[in-house]
């Protein structure tokens, strides 16, 4: 077997994830933050010097997580295995006291089961055991949790710089009854050309995280303004270049947002909850109560108008639903002239035909596992 090839502290290679149909969006930002991201399975790779695990982490709207990559190698027995991992240089990521977790991604792999993996760790490292991670999409946390990809005989180790996954922004400490992610928010608001200039209307806002995401786009507010991320811990974590990073991201945003942000439910209690999350999240919007039959543009238009509306999977009845969805597009077409609009709908034709909006461009995404459609209107 080959050298394991590891990468240096002077230059990162990052992997970073996404929700499935969002790898056009975080591509979007990660070029405007002048990378060159590379667009793959799942996400982009991107390159770039030391700290770049803390400013993706910062400032990417719709990442989901970023891994650091520590090195390749090929193995094809527990004994080369345990020597590959045994050659990692982790002394930035590891301080050798609490045991790293492994998580273990087998794709076409000769290695017969994940616990061999964690054995040749365990040998690798002289440690007594090696605690497998859980799914990374929902867990996370302090400390050091390494990726291993094995495709073949080829092992791709990456360590978690995010820890809480990064959909949790922190202000949605309460949700309605069919929450959305921020990060598929504000990926959606990405894919649609959402400027933070123009209008935007959610017209089923539920607990508001469209518009609490259009709100930070347009204030320039970084996403990644918290505490608690994994890297954190790291031995080798630079916390002066982070205070720097996290400083001059604060100086960029702004008091107020650029554009108007409007909200419409018919719930009162989702209205409640999306005034609360947006309290928490630093921002004012302009929520009213009313019934997307009934709702005509607000002045200052054309804008956005981007909605989720029920499924019939978590709200709602199915067999209200085609009326509800003519409803929604009557409204689109009547009552809001010249705008555009994204909606994130299931991947049901009849559903999408009660829209009647057929020039509506159709792209492949996912809401909490479902197969969805968001449609673009010019």
């Amino acid at each position: 077997m080959g050298r394991p090839v590891m990468t240096t502290r002077a230059e990162e290679h990052l992997y970073v994830s996404t929700l499935p149909g969002l790898e056009p969006a975080l591509e979007q930002e990660a070029t405007l933050l002048g990378w060159r991201p590379r667009r793959v399975e799942g996400g982009v790779e991107v390159s770039g010097p030391a700290g770049l695990h803390q400013e993706a982490n910062l400032r990417l709207r719709t990442a989901s997580r970023v891994l650091w990559r520590v090195g390749t190698f090929h193995a094809t027995d527990v004994a080369s295995l345990t020597r590959g991992l045994a050659a990692l240089k982790l002394s930035h990521l590891w301080a050798g006291r609490a045991p790293p977790r492994l998580a273990v991604v087998l794709k076409r792999a000769d290695v017969p089961h994940q616990d061999v993996v964690l054995t040749a760790a365990a040998r690798a490292w002289n440690l007594a055991s090696v605690e497998k991670a859980g799914p990374l999409d929902e867990e996370g946390g302090p400390g050091l949790t390494l990726l291993v990809r094995v495709e073949g005989d080829a092992f791709t180790v990456s360590a978690d710089t995010s820890g809480e996954p990064l959909h949790r922004r922190g202000y949605r400490q309460e949700v309605s009854r069919a929450p959305l992610r921020e990060t598929l928010a504000a990926g959606i608001l990405l894919l649609a050309g959402y400027d933070g200039v123009e209008p935007l209307v959610d017209p089923m806002c539920g607990s508001g995280t469209f518009l609490v995401e259009g709100a930070w786009m347009s204030m320039r507010h970084a996403p990644g303004l918290r505490e608690g991320f994994a890297f954190e811990s790291f031995p080798g974590f630079d916390a002066n270049a982070w205070s720097t990073r996290k400083k001059k991201a604060q100086d960029e945003a702004l008091a107020t947002p650029r554009s108007a942000l409007r909200g419409f439910d018919i719930n009162a209690g989702s209205l409640g909850t999306a005034r609360r999350n947006a309290r928490r999240a630093g921002v004012t919007l302009t929520l009213e109560r009313q019934d997307v039959r009934a709702l005509m543009a607000p002045p200052g238009g054309p804008g956005l108008l981007v909605a989720n509306p029920p499924y019939g999977k978590r709200v709602g009845e199915a067999e209200d639903l085609p009326g509800l969805y003519r409803a929604l597009g009557t409204t689109l077409r009547h009552g809001f002239p010249g705008w555009r609009a994204a909606l994130l709908v299931p991947d049901d034709a009849m559903l999408i035909r009660a829209l009647a909006l057929p020039d509506a461009r159709g792209l492949p995404v996912r809401n909490g596992g479902l197969r969805c459609r968001l449609l673009l209107t010019r």
